[in-house]
């Protein structure tokens, strides 16, 4: 990604979109998409653990 973040509702590359959700830890307010980085969102929203 050379230092730039992309966003997980941009990506097009399988590869790249599993790296990107796996573990997720943030979803987008505003289309639901999740990622384990919040930068790789437009407006996270931590994720609360299943308990």
């Amino acid at each position: 990604m050379s230092g730039k973040h992309s966003k997980v509702c941009a990506v097009t590359s399988p590869r790249l979109l599993d790296k990107l959700t796996s573990n997720a830890e943030f979803s987008c307010s505003i289309c639901g998409a999740k990622s384990h980085d919040k930068r790789s969102v437009c407006e996270p929203v931590p994720i609360e653990p299943d308990h």
